[in-house]
């Protein structure tokens, strides 16, 4: 029966009913229907009601990464730290469910919030803000949390397994506050292991098969020779062997193991609920993997050591199955990368930080941006105000230097700044706003340097202009020297200037450095034009990369910023420079890939067409690094940035996506639309039609005129 008849219909009522507790017999009767079809509608109806509790569980869950000074000292911190907050949240209903995961360098708390958390407030986050000042921890950030359902078989498999992890992390935390078992932590485990294969219905020789999955997730270190794994597995045997269930002598509740009774007993019910799910059909993966996987998940938590892990799966293989032929790596096994083995140029992506969120105008067809200049040019003689004036010709100017630049009519782009700036000259000295109007032309010429692939000069202009406005001097421009002792005698006004030129030192210096790959520069020169404000600045991006470059990985780590990122640009950010510090060591984590997708997506996606071109360029840094962990992830994100762009209507936006290698990927139809915006705004076209040529020579005209008697008025 198709699921659509089951809505708003007399077969809802009858299967409702049923539910309810009528008998299906009866009421397909009373409803009309045959026996075999409202059977089917009930089916139906359950399998629903158990997808959607599924996707609503895991739409709830969230994840945090939590990381400590010092990791050898992580479980007394966790002890002394997290346990009381997890409880206490757990006691005010601020969260439901819980448990943890050790992989360094974090610890990864999963979590769902409680019928007592509010959306608006974030206690927890609080918290660990107070236990990062107090030194307890580390850092924290959010993650995204995927709950591993296919390898756990499906959704009630999964279901079994988070109560399991919720169990067993609560009793973790219990042994690690001194609760002394008489039981080593590999005894201890092995024990607990024993019992979920036991409960699941495993015989013996299934339980060695199921061993012998761990071990080939698990190679021999070469070192260990094969009579240690005989000596141990002959130990290991006997306690295997325990009678571990609820009538057994060892681990009830009156027993020598009676503190781990409860421990035992949801390895008991995870395992039998596990078997019962398999012998039913619905374990969607085989049991024998789903009891490895476990295992695993189960060594990882309570924080035995790779090594220990290793010999103790072979040696209980060995205890069952008899000792290997050989205890080679399995064909899934993955090395980790040694630093040795970094990618060796990293810097077209370290080329796309410092990540700023900045408004700036789009660029739309050449007509319509000629427009605006004409536009601005006819009105700005109204304003009263004189500076108001001068504001409007100086933009008239500024955006028609910029149109030449983008049409790549470089030579007249330069001669707009220099006859922009030669009017102010002419009426030196200045003060106010109309001194920072007056060094615009200047910075526009760093600015067409920059773009002309001539970084360290543009770096060079804007420096000297910086020290030449505050104690006089030269600045050479594009050859000329220019003396800017004349620029202004009012003390005032250079306290004016200032911190207009310590932005643009901090943003287009910063950009100027990078682009001339001085990476150790470009941190030193924006923490020194650094200005007190919220979210990742330049100075802190600037030193990560510059560190990760370096080569020093735990500095650059501990650099990045994990708490008070409110914002989605701010995480966005944190992640592609968590992920760029993780690639340059050598060691990239595949994990903290979904929480890089989702929030430079949630960044990407959210329309903005003054910001768009600063988007476009997170969501390709996030599309480059994407790359080194997953190429068809990188692809996917690639032309959600490119649908982004498109949408936008910003030539700047397409031109950015089109520069990209991955363009060769897009559609036709995605190439011809980010192909059109770029048309039509002429970029790179070489020429102005004549007639729109003389229209914004006119338009200029009318803009230097305002200005000239806007400064000499």
């Amino acid at each position: 029966m198709p699921a659509d008849q089951l809505v708003g219909s007399p077969t809802e009522q009858a299967v409702i009913a049923v539910l309810a507790g009528a008998s299906l017999a009866e009421t397909a009767t009373a409803a009309d229907l045959e026996r075999t079809d409202l059977a089917e509608a009930v089916e139906i109806y359950r399998l629903g009601g158990r997808q959607a509790l599924s996707e609503q569980e895991a739409a709830s869950w969230r994840q945090i990464y939590v990381r400590f000074p010092d990791w050898d000292a992580s479980e007394h911190n966790a002890v002394s730290h997290l346990a009381p907050l997890l409880h206490q949240a757990e006691a005010d209903r601020l969260i439901s469910t819980w448990w943890f995961m050790r992989k360094h360098p974090c610890w990864r708390l999963r979590l769902i919030p409680g019928p007592a958390a509010n959306p608006r407030q974030n206690p927890i986050g609080t918290a660990l803000d107070h236990l990062t000042e107090r030194k307890a921890i580390h850092s924290w950030w959010p993650g995204v949390y995927e709950a591993e359902a296919a390898a756990f078989g499906g959704e009630d498999g999964m279901a079994a397994a988070h109560q399991l992890f919720y169990d067993d992390s609560r009793a973790i935390l219990r042994l690690l506050t001194g609760n002394n078992t008489g039981l080593g932590r590999r005894e201890l485990s092995l024990l607990l292991c024993s019992t979920l294969m036991n409960s699941a219905g495993m015989e013996w020789y299934e339980q060695g098969d199921v061993w012998h999955r761990v071990a080939h997730e698990r190679p021999i270190p070469s070192d260990v020779p094969t009579r240690k794994l005989d000596a141990m597995a002959d130990s290991l045997r006997t306690l295997m062997l325990t009678d571990t269930t609820e009538a057994g002598a060892l681990v009830n509740t009156n027993g020598p193991l009676a503190q781990v009774a409860g421990w035992a007993g949801s390895f008991r019910l995870a395992g039998q609920t596990l078997g019962s799910c398999a012998r039913s059909g619905r374990l969607q993966r085989g049991l024998r993997d789903v009891l490895s996987y476990h295992v695993i998940f189960h060594w990882n938590r309570l924080g035995l050591p790779a090594r220990q892990q290793s010999i103790l799966a072979w040696a209980a293989r060995a205890a069952i199955l008899g000792p290997p032929s050989a205890a080679m790596p399995g064909p899934g096994h993955r090395t980790t990368k040694s630093p040795a083995s970094a990618p060796t140029d990293l810097t077209h992506i370290a080329g796309r930080f410092p990540l700023i969120i900045q408004s700036r105008p789009r660029a739309t067809s050449l007509q319509d941006r000629l427009r605006q200049v004409s536009n601005t040019a006819s009105t700005c003689h109204r304003p009263a105000k004189a500076e108001e004036r001068i504001d409007l010709a100086c933009t008239a100017w500024n955006l028609a230097a910029l149109i030449a630049s983008d049409c790549a009519l470089t030579d007249l782009a330069i001669e707009l700044c220099e006859q922009q700036f030669q009017i102010f000259q002419s009426a030196w000295p200045l003060s106010g706003r109309t001194a920072i109007a007056a060094l615009q032309p200047i910075v526009n010429l760093a600015r067409l340097d920059l773009r002309a692939r001539n970084p360290e000069r543009a770096y060079q202009t804007l420096h000297r202009l910086q020290v030449a406005v505050q104690h006089g001097g030269d600045v050479d421009v594009h050859g000329t020297p220019i003396s800017f002792d004349g620029f202004t005698t009012s003390t005032a006004a250079r306290a004016h200037v200032s911190p207009w030129l310590r932005t643009v030192l901090r943003e287009d210096g910063t950009r100027a450095l990078v682009a001339a790959r001085q990476w150790q520069r470009a941190a030193r020169n924006a923490t020194e034009h650094a200005m007190p404000g919220e979210g990742i600045d330049e100075a802190t991006q600037m030193t990560i990369i510059s560190q990760a470059l370096n080569g020093d990985f735990d500095a650059a780590q501990s650099t990045i910023p994990t708490a008070n990122l409110s914002t989605p640009w701010d995480q966005a950010t944190a992640h592609c420079l968590r992920v760029f510090v993780d690639i340059a060591s050598g060691r990239p984590d595949p994990s903290i890939l979904p929480s890089l997708l989702i929030t430079a997506r949630h960044t990407v996606q959210r329309p903005d067409r003054k910001r768009a071109m600063t988007q476009t360029r997170l969501g390709l840094a996030a599309v480059d690094l994407a790359a080194e962990l997953d190429p068809a992830q990188s692809d996917l994100l690639y032309t959600e940035v490119a649908q982004a762009a498109s949408r936008s209507g910003d030539a700047f936006a397409a031109r950015e996506v089109l520069k990209h290698p991955n363009k060769e990927g897009l559609s036709s139809a995605q190439g011809t639309a980010l192909t059109a915006l770029v048309e039509r705004a002429a970029f790179g076209r070489g020429r102005i039609e004549p007639t729109l040529l003389a229209d914004l020579t006119d338009s200029l005209e009318t803009a230097g005129e305002v200005l000239q008697d806007a400064l000499t008025g």
